[in-house]
């Protein structure tokens, strides 16, 4: 019995609660510095200037990794690899 009154006490709503939570935001949002427009160009520019050089770094890095694959690749007698194809399964290579 006291758990159905609980619960019908805890259904009632504030009376303007959403009107008070907007009221609250416009209050905070008044309080935001905003950043001027020239502010917003430089920190873009910022940005894609060390997204770029992280791209080509990352290049750089992929580059040098897929030579030096090639290099281990290429160095490999030609008997060893035909043998380790058929050893380990050439997926339908040989």
């Amino acid at each position: 019995m006291a758990d159905a009154k609980e619960k019908k006490e805890k259904k009632k709503k504030e009376p303007g609660k959403v009107r008070r939570w907007f009221k609250d935001f416009f209050s905070e949002l008044k309080k935001v510095t905003w950043p001027t427009f020239s502010k917003v160009v430089k920190n873009t520019g910022i940005v894609l200037l060390i997204t770029v050089i992280f791209l080509l770094v990352l290049m750089l890095f992929d580059f040098a990794l897929g030579e030096f694959h090639g290099y281990l690749i290429g160095n490999i007698p030609t008997n060893y690899a035909v043998a380790a194809l058929k050893t380990f399964g050439g997926g339908g290579l040989l």
